[in-house]
């Protein structure tokens, strides 16, 4: 049972950090991504990671925490 409560809470961690992502200010990525008008490939990369980064955290938590209680409830009715 104690298996289970670890995947719940890793999830909700993953979870929040996702949400955190979008709200705390990254200065080292906004000076990277904002100077210069051409943009080289590798500042597009990293700008499409940055946006991606924070969902990806966001949907792994959920699948993780909705496994993890899944499990826990499958336990609990056994």
């Amino acid at each position: 049972m104690g298996r289970e409560i670890l995947k719940i809470l890793a999830g909700v961690v993953l979870v929040l950090l996702g949400i955190l992502w979008y709200f705390v200010p990254v200065p080292v990525l906004g000076d990277v991504l904002s100077s210069g008008t051409v943009v080289p490939f590798w500042r597009a990369l990293l700008l499409v990671f940055a946006a991606v980064f924070g969902v990806t955290l966001l949907l792994a938590g959920a699948v993780i925490a909705w496994l993890g209680y899944d499990d826990y409830r499958e336990r609990s009715v056994q």
